[in-house]
């Protein structure tokens, strides 16, 4: 199955995509930072899902992947949206469809690596 088939990939482009909707009406002042970092984080977490789909349903490659790199976008999306509505850049409403996207993308990517451990 091709990565672009799969609902993490959609839910990964969703996020991607409110996220550069939030960000393009940030301060100029915070564009080159906070912006720039959820913009790349969120790219970031979409390359690491098509790559563990390349990889066998069952294959540590997969498990590898959703791993560490996985977890640290995850989190690092979710420092910088903090700090957004902090500087009150994001309204509570943003951040909690976006905070939803990422629930449901951690989601199955916990499901892709349980599967590949009980295996």
């Amino acid at each position: 199955m091709l990565a672009r088939d799969t609902k993490i990939y959609k839910d990964a482009q969703l996020l991607t995509k409110k996220i550069y909707d939030v960000t393009r009406t940030f301060k100029t002042e915070y564009r080159a930072t906070i912006a720039r970092r959820l913009e790349e984080y969120s790219s970031q977490l979409a390359d690491i899902i098509v790559e563990a789909n390349f990889y066998a349903p069952n294959s540590s490659e997969r498990a590898q992947c959703l791993g560490r790199d996985f977890i640290v976008a995850y989190e690092r999306i979710f420092f910088h949206l903090s700090i957004a509505a902090d500087l009150k850049l994001v309204s509570f409403k943003q951040q909690a469809q976006i905070a939803r996207i990422l629930d449901e993308i951690g989601k199955q990517a916990t499901g892709w690596r349980k599967s590949t451990v009980k295996r």
